[in-house]
């Protein structure tokens, strides 16, 4: 047997570096967050080489005690954790008291640090673990730390290391990442002594997205927040006509922590089933709030995984939050026509014989006599430009007002409408005044009398024609169809604007809609009972949510050996075409639960829903009466959540009057 060694201290350390620092960006991350715990507001990040040769963290936080530096370099001094029990509330980015000492262990460390009350800053040096230099010294409020030559004692984990323009890269995502999890903390990136990064740190978090992705992609967001059972979901998401082809662009962080997390992912893509094409994948920047004892960040030394106490209440408060931002967005595409812009230079309208002479002209002053060129002053060529006509706007172009007094109520842009008031019948009746209109009355100060209420108040009335309900929102402009254009595209109006619609996409969510309502959800006992063997993780699953299953119509009992007896399933989609078995079925229902999705029914039956509603819908090329398009039209305009088919194509485009007026430059 081999015999068991104490390994030296300087051997453990640097195993214990290796699980914290595995690359530059890990020695940023962990120093940025001792910074935010800090207090800083402002953090500067400086980097050269990929930051393996140079790396520098300026922050204006609340800095370290000169006779406490040196212990902050030892392994598990912490400031953030006194007791077991704070690990079950950490509030903090870091509490493990392992980066500084495994930054230390690797690299080349320079600290120079000052309290706000303190006369002198200290000024601390360590090298591979050992102090060289500890000594008072001025410098600003806050902390400095300086990192030179990472692994230059562990040349096996630096020959590892990426190219210096990979590393770099790392570094900035992570600076982007932070800057979005913390918008109140202003970042400043430097790379290679160029700045790269600079946000305001004005605590608006649309404003941190801003700096970090630029005005496009900023601009296509759409705002989260919701809260569902204490779990707290704001940021952004993507809107659905704006999609990647990978989760790049998927940042979630919970209680400020940027974190990797299967469950917040699932959900999100769940959010947008049936509203993104197949193969397309939504952004986000969504920041989760939820009790700390109800979320463990120590899973792994880089703390980058999280593990929930309740997978569901999160799963649900990102999935409804989602669902719930893309149904209150306008998902309704809007078109934007463009020119080419003609450059304003002066024309040349002379004709092409005047041109030519002119130019046989100038040959034949500007050509040699006797051998020698005369000089000739270049004169500009004389155009022929013409006058601009000063631009006469006609009286008839200005929208018709009506003379009004001064004091005049200034008419809404939407339809007044008549109240019209109700008086007892032995009350005074007045003239012929009883409708008024909100915009034709020049003196307010009349108003008819009224009375306490009396015993014929409660008398019974005849029936009268119910008066519509009196909103301060103007009314939606009804929908006219004009048309069809290429026997795919329904042609409508609606007020200012021109609106097409994909009939065969449109017809294919209605019916996709319809048939979700209509889904059985009632059990049919099955003749015999089909035995399914199922993996730890899944029966698992299938254990924790037999309720869920019965929901959908899906029985099973429970037997020993992760294997499931389905006795009974839905008989919605277990017949015809491309039906799924039972078996299929709780397979797909335990693997969707296992990674956190409990809307299973769409995990099941929605590809099955997808099919069968494409080929019962209206085709592209049909022929379709009048009536037919306008009765599809209209369910489309009056149904908010109809903008895009299941597969996620859209289905309704407009186009303004505005913008056409501007394409045939009748307005400028």
């Amino acid at each position: 047997m081999a015999k068991i060694n104490l390994l030296d201290k300087s051997v453990f350390e640097l195993i214990a570096a290796g699980e914290v620092i595995e690359r530059p960006a890990s020695v940023i991350k962990e120093l940025i967050e001792n910074s935010i715990d800090a207090g800083a507001k402002h953090i500067t990040v400086e980097i050269k080489n990929g930051g393996v040769t140079f790396m520098r963290i300026t922050d204006d936080g609340c800095g370290i005690a000169f006779d406490e530096i040196p212990t902050a370099f030892l392994r598990h001094a912490t400031s953030k954790v006194r007791n077991a029990k704070d690990l079950d509330r950490i509030f903090t980015l870091g509490f493990r008291g392992e980066a500084l000492a495994s930054v230390a262990a690797v690299s080349k460390v320079e600290v120079l640090t000052k309290e706000a009350d303190a006369e002198m800053g200290g000024s601390f040096r360590i090298s591979g673990g050992e102090i060289e230099e500890h000594e008072r010294t001025g410098c600003p409020d806050g902390t400095t730390i300086i990192i030179r030559d990472l692994f230059y004692n562990v040349p096996a984990r630096r020959k590892f290391l990426k190219k210096d323009v990979t590393e770099g890269n790392q570094i900035q995502s992570l600076v982007d990442r932070l800057a979005l999890a913390h918008p109140e903390v202003a970042f400043r990136f430097i790379r290679d002594n160029k700045c790269v990064r600079d946000t305001s740190g004005s605590g608006d978090y649309f404003a941190a997205v801003y700096a970090v992705f630029g005005k496009q992609f900023a601009l296509s967001l759409i705002p989260v927040d919701f809260t569902l059972n204490g779990v707290s979901v704001t940021g952004y998401v993507s809107s659905p006509l704006f999609t990647r082809s990978n989760r790049a662009m998927q940042y979630f962080f919970v209680n400020g922590r940027s974190v990797k997390s299967v469950v917040c992912m699932t959900a999100l893509e769940e959010g947008f089933r049936n509203s993104i094409m197949v193969g397309k994948f939504p952004a986000c920047v969504l920041n989760i709030t939820m009790p700390p004892e109800l979320c463990d960040v120590n899973v792994s030394p880089s703390k980058t995984e999280v593990r929930f106490a309740f997978d569901k209440n999160v799963f649900d408060a990102v999935n409804f939050g989602v669902r719930n931002a893309i149904l209150n967005a306008d998902n309704k595409r809007d078109v934007v026509l463009t020119k080419k812009e003609i450059p304003a230079e002066t024309a040349d309208i002379r004709s092409n014989e005047k041109i030519l002479s002119e130019k046989a002209a100038n040959a034949l002053a500007s050509a040699p006599v006797g051998g020698t060129e005369i000089p000739r002053e270049a004169e500009p060529p004389k155009v022929f430009v013409p006058e601009e006509k000063p631009v006469v706007t006609h009286a008839e172009a200005e929208p018709f007002r009506a003379a009004v007094p001064d004091n005049a109520f200034v008419q809404q842009r939407f339809v007044s409408r008549k109240v019209t008031i109700e008086y007892d019948e032995d009350d005074e009746q007045p003239g012929n005044d009883t409708e008024i209109s909100g915009s034709s009355s020049d003196n307010f100060t009349e108003e008819p009398s009224f009375r306490y209420i009396s015993n014929s108040s409660f008398a019974e009335r005849p029936h009268t024609e119910e008066l519509p309900e009196i909103t301060a929102e103007p009314e939606k402009p009804p929908l006219k169809v004009i048309g069809e254009i290429f026997g795919t595209y329904i042609v409508c109006t609606s007020g200012d604007t021109l609106i097409l619609i994909d009939k065969h996409a449109a017809h294919e969510r209605i019916r996709f809609e319809k048939r979700k309502l209509e889904l059985i959800t009632s059990s049919q006992l099955l003749a015999e009972t089909e035995l399914v063997d199922l993996s730890a993780e899944q029966f698992s699953a299938v254990q924790e949510n037999t309720e869920l299953l019965a929901d959908i119509g899906l029985e099973v009992i429970l037997s020993e050996g992760c294997r499931c007896e389905i006795t009974a399933a839905p008989s919605a989609f277990t017949g015809g075409g491309k039906a799924i078995s039972p078996h299929d079925m709780l397979i797909r229902a335990a693997d969707a639960m296992a990674g956190g999705n409990m809307n299973i029914a769409d995990e099941i039956y929605g590809d099955l829903q997808h099919s069968r509603s494409c080929k019962s819908a209206i085709k592209a090329h049909d022929s379709n009466t009048r009536e037919e398009l306008e009765a599809l039209a209209k369910e489309v305009w009056e149904n908010e959540n109809i903008r895009f088919c299941p597969h996620g194509r859209p289905i309704m485009l407009r186009l303004s009057e505005y913008e056409l007026e501007k394409y045939f430059s009748r307005i400028q």
